[in-house]
């Protein structure tokens, strides 16, 4: 039994993910692999925190026995109950009564699945895109050697006929186009998916704040300061509240009573715990996010970046020919463009550190001979040659 729950578990994206190679950066693994684990350990302890202590547990009047007591600790648990502070009288409203009612206790393991659902949904259209763009990074990160992986980016590199024409670098510059043919369809897409990491972080700490109430914007911060300032626990947490109020109604013979009861919720002291803990990493997530979305954008959009660090790869590489500045910058520009650079990034990221230099110094190299072999074959010939074919005829 327990080994097939093990293989059962190894399929899963998430374990598979932590054995996977890596195909980006250490910040998009923060989110598709560390936090989604995270959050899927987190639903895995609120499930089954019933089998350790009770869900809920009411004050029932004395004539309640048996089967009555049973049922009033079922029937508040689906139904919502309502949190009033112990010094506050209870109100007798049954609209006030609704507006403090307390209902996603029941639905913490769900959320818990469903947040780390979207963050591992970006990583499954990164993977996607990657398969559709005609390299696979993951296998060339795996497969680590230098000649491979220079003949896959020369293959993935190679422009058309009509790819370096003023009217492609018009649009990579100016409306911001995307697609293979003009170079930077891998980096678009790498932008977009990290720009829904960012997204779905912030929207990760709103939907704390939906589903806590309106205070759930600092509820951070009130179990920082509650520990470790006035080094006590939120007896009376208001967002996860362990004793509550219940209104009960049940007939009998005809006539309709109406209870309201005492209950007590020892789930909600996990759920706290839980809680604070994820949001202070989703915190830590989007600081993450939004650091690494602004380098990817600056890499992305300025092109000298991207020469720059061709550059220093190059100068990285052990063996050193004599190469030109400029031509450095042509090979930036005009042949690996944004998705090369973005593959070389990516492979200096994740694989040996001799690898990336390596391959830039195989391509680079590779460049310049087809560079020169391509200027003898379209000079024109010698002016004595010419003077000699001309008295021949």
């Amino acid at each position: 039994m327990a080994s097939k729950l093990f293989g059962a578990a190894q399929g899963l994206p998430w374990i598979k993910s932590i054995k996977s190679s890596n195909d980006d950066e250490h910040s998009d693994r923060v989110n598709h692999r560390y936090t989604a684990a995270f959050l899927l350990i987190c639903a895995v302890v609120a499930s089954g925190s019933p089998f350790v202590f009770n869900r809920i547990t009411c004050w029932v009047p004395a004539q309640f026995v048996g089967a009555y007591t049973k049922y009033t600790d079922n029937y508040c648990w689906i139904s919502n109950t309502y949190y009033v502070p112990t010094n506050s009288t209870v109100p007798h409203s049954k609209e006030v009564r609704e507006r403090a009612e307390i209902g996603y206790y029941q639905w913490v393991p769900f959320i818990f699945l469903l947040s780390a659902f979207f963050f591992y949904l970006p990583r499954m259209l990164w993977r996607s895109m990657n398969t559709r763009s005609g390299i696979d990074l993951q296998y060339l990160v795996s497969k680590q050697k230098v000649k491979t992986i220079t003949c896959a980016i020369e293959n993935y590199c190679e422009p058309n006929d009509d790819d370096d024409g003023f009217g492609n670098r018009c649009c990579r510059t100016l409306l911001c186009t995307s697609g293979k043919r003009l170079g930077n369809y891998l980096s678009t897409m790498y932008l977009i998916v990290k720009l829904f990491y960012l997204l779905n972080s912030f929207t990760q700490l709103i939907f704390i704040h939906v589903v806590l109430g309106l205070p759930g914007w600092f509820y951070g911060y009130d179990v920082w300061y509650s520990i470790f300032v006035r080094n006590s626990v939120l007896t009376d947490s208001p967002y996860f509240p362990r004793i509550t109020l219940c209104d009960l109604r049940i007939r009998e013979v005809g006539n309709l009573h109406r209870y309201t009861v005492q209950c007590v919720l020892p789930i909600n002291m996990l759920n706290e715990k839980l809680f604070s803990l994820v949001w202070f990493w989703l915190i830590y997530v989007f600081i993450s996010n939004l650091i690494s979305f602004a380098f990817t954008l600056y890499y992305t959009c300025v092109p000298q970046s991207r020469v720059n660090f061709i550059r220093d790869l190059y100068r990285k590489s052990v063996s050193k020919p004599n190469i030109d500045e400029s031509v450095i910058q042509e090979f930036t520009r005009d042949f690996l463009m944004q998705d090369g650079v973005l593959i070389l990034r990516i492979l200096e990221r994740n694989a040996q550190a001799f690898i990336s230099t390596d391959v830039v110094n195989n391509l680079l190299r590779n460049y310049t001979t087809k560079q020169q072999s391509n200027r003898q074959h379209t000079s024109p010939p010698p002016s004595s040659e010419i003077v000699l074919n001309s008295s021949d005829v």
